[in-house]
């Protein structure tokens, strides 16, 4: 796949863009690089026309071939290894509809606000699970 910048207003957004009429429009996919193995979990939008009009505009180098495209703002391609832009990288992807990929996208999100509410609810299941057991332990 070849690699591009995300926009301005995507670069902070939990998401990438590619073209895969076998994922859903907008689903939870799960990134691997296989030359690290590194991997992130995000929201996958499908490349199309309107997004190529507003990111085909002068200075940036226009898409021409969606189906082997991938636009990934900075956090991403830091997180699977330091990706360039404008490079090939042959990367994998899966889509990961469930609830553990829905909480591994919000755990690994570009903005803090949005870990931290992950984690925070991650840490409230937890504690709800240990309380439920308590509660039937002592009824015993």
């Amino acid at each position: 796949m070849k690699i591009f910048a995300a926009l301005e207003k995507d670069a902070h957004e939990g998401w990438v863009w590619l073209y895969n009429p076998n994922l859903p429009a907008r689903c939870v996919v799960k990134i691997t690089n296989p030359a690290n193995r590194k991997s992130i979990y995000c929201e996958a939008l499908q490349i199309e026309s309107n997004f190529l009009k507003q990111y085909n505009q002068t200075p940036r180098i226009n898409i021409t071939e969606p189906s082997s495209t991938i636009v990934i703002g900075a956090w991403f391609r830091a997180s699977l290894g330091g990706l360039e832009t404008k490079s090939e990288i042959p990367l994998k992807i899966e889509s990961r509809q469930s609830c553990w990929g829905q909480y591994k996208a919000s755990t690994s999100h570009p903005q803090a606000v949005v870990r931290l509410a992950a984690n925070l609810g991650g840490i409230g299941l937890i504690l709800g699970i240990a309380g439920l057991v308590l509660g039937i332990i002592s009824l015993l």
